[in-house]
């Protein structure tokens, strides 16, 4: 695997306790985009408020950005149920999902008393698969 493959996928998972937060942001600016204030006075309304809706939510379920978030988090989601082991689990919280990260793979290594060798592979074969479902190459 190239290190920027490998990169990102670090990425990916650093991001992934995050990604709620990063859907609900995206499908605010949708619902509510900066508009430029009109200041022309008068005018009628418009009737179309149930249109304006269907055409958001429309907007919403078609939106790039929010499908792309959603299919990683299912991925890694599905990739973590699958693991082999507890200790991909724990490696993840302690190295991707924490915000403060303070141990490396050998102090995770020591915690979980397991080889630094094992959780390499263990964390490459995770790597593979995300690779593979996510289609990155």
């Amino acid at each position: 695997m190239r290190r920027s493959t490998f990169n990102r996928i670090e990425d990916i998972l650093r991001d992934y306790p995050h990604y709620d937060d990063y859907i609900y942001e995206r499908e605010q600016e949708i619902r509510y985009p900066h508009t430029e204030s009109d200041e022309n006075i008068g005018g009628g309304s418009s009737p179309m408020q149930q249109e304006h809706a269907t055409a958001t939510l429309i907007r919403i379920e078609d939106d790039r950005y929010i499908n792309q978030m959603r299919r990683q988090q299912i991925v890694i989601r599905d990739c973590l149920s699958t693991a082999r082991s507890n200790v991909v689990n724990e490696m993840c919280d302690e190295l991707y999902f924490k915000s403060n990260q303070t141990l490396t793979l050998d102090g995770i290594a020591q915690k979980l008393h397991v080889s630094k060798a094992k959780l390499s592979r263990d964390r490459k074969r995770l790597f593979e698969d995300i690779l593979k479902k996510l289609a990155i190459y």
